[in-house]
């Protein structure tokens, strides 16, 4: 079993993302191996790097809310929305808020390993 703190793990930055960390709270660095789960932060005004990859994305927005387009299509969230990104759909989380936006984002195991983490 294991238990952490989301805010004690780092909050890792890109240079593509406009106000916008990843904190990787397990992954298979933990034993998993099947999904990895991690905690997206944006600050007010800003967002993901428009971008896409070979693996599926489960979001949950905790705070704040915003925008997601996906392809062609832009729809709004608020907390509590479950929001699914499929294989290769490029896509960019914005937010519209005047608070730190937070969700949970789920990605396969094989993805964490892809990126390197």
């Amino acid at each position: 079993m294991k238990i952490k703190d989301y805010k004690e793990v780092e909050l890792k930055t890109e240079e593509t993302a406009k106000g916008a960390g990843i904190r990787w709270l397990l992954s298979d660095r933990d034993g998993m191996t099947d999904m990895s789960m991690r905690v997206v932060e944006i600050e007010p005004g800003g967002q993901t790097p428009h971008h896409s990859h070979p693996w599926e994305h489960q979001v949950f927005i905790l705070k704040g809310s915003g925008r997601v387009t996906a392809e062609s299509e832009t729809r709004e969230f608020s907390p509590g929305a479950a929001i699914f990104i499929g294989p290769n759909e490029k896509h960019t989380f914005y937010n519209d808020s005047g608070e730190t936006m937070e969700f949970v984002c789920m990605i396969p195991v094989r993805a964490t390993i892809t990126v390197g983490l």
